[in-house]
């Protein structure tokens, strides 16, 4: 998936409703190895980028979890 794929998603979504992406295919999206806190930069650039979109981003380093964009219910 591409970032203008994930833009086009983003936008398509009803409000309130989530999208999940593997945290693999984020990290090579925003141009990182992998996703953690560390890479606040990576971090900050997909938090703006959603926010872009209207969307709120979500990542949790724990088992099970994965990256979610969540469509804001308000314009």
């Amino acid at each position: 998936m591409t970032r203008d794929q994930l833009a086009e998603r983003l936008d398509g979504l009803d409000p309130g409703a989530t999208f999940t992406i593997t945290e693999d295919a984020l990290a090579q999206m925003f141009g990182v190895i992998t996703l953690s806190y560390g890479s606040q930069q990576a971090l900050q650039a997909i938090t703006d980028f959603a926010l872009q979109h209207r969307c709120t981003f979500s990542f949790h380093l724990q088992e099970g979890a994965v990256p979610s964009f969540q469509k804001d219910d308000v314009f």
